[in-house]
């Protein structure tokens, strides 16, 4: 890639940096009739008053929801306007019926859900117990054949007898200690 492809590319890359943290902004009036600026109407969005971070507290908009505002204007909390009673009380019986019926499947796929993860986590354990049997035995493997290589390091070599040629050659004394060192050396 040449330098001023590489250049072209970066060059993108920060226009569309830049286009992303450009923040459009949603008016809304407040119900004493005060005009607000917010970023988003969620947690975390940013409520301004003329381009000044609006003071901290509970603000409540024309529709009735509450925005509770912490530092900068950022919103913290928002409550749901608080229904009407007339409407509460012709929805209420139908919303009780609607609530346990719903109620009642989530239950259900809840305690399906929780009964499928019981045998899963049954099976986990089942292989972690045998994951671990299977790790304890290497360790004795490891174990016995470390005294087996230490027993052999230890055990006595014969001299070379220079008048009987053959293509073997044995470890002297120092050789053995040499191979000792390495193979059990705590470094």
């Amino acid at each position: 890639m040449k330098a001023t492809e590489i250049i072209k590319n970066l060059k993108l890359a920060f226009d569309e940096m830049l286009n992303q943290t450009q923040q459009k902004f949603i008016d809304a009036m407040l119900k004493d009739g005060t005009m607000v600026s917010v970023t988003e109407l969620a947690i975390g969005g940013i409520v301004t008053i003329d381009g000044i971070p609006a003071p901290t507290g509970e603000h409540i908009l024309e529709d009735g929801t509450t925005i509770v505002l912490g530092d900068n204007g950022a919103i913290t909390e928002i409550k749901p306007a608080e229904p009407t009673a007339e409407v509460q009380i012709e929805v209420e019986g139908k919303k009780e019926e609607d609530m346990t019926a719903k109620f009642s499947a989530f239950e259900t796929s809840t305690l399906e859900k929780f009964s499928s993860y019981e045998e899963k986590f049954k099976q986990y354990e089942q292989r972690f117990a045998d994951y671990e049997t299977k790790l304890n035995n290497a360790h004795k493997v490891i174990g016995l054949l470390k005294d087996l290589t230490q027993q052999l390091a230890d055990s006595p070599t014969g001299e070379v007898d220079e008048a009987v040629k053959s293509s073997n050659t044995f470890a002297t004394k120092e050789k053995k200690e040499n191979s000792y060192d390495i193979l059990f050396s705590k470094k």
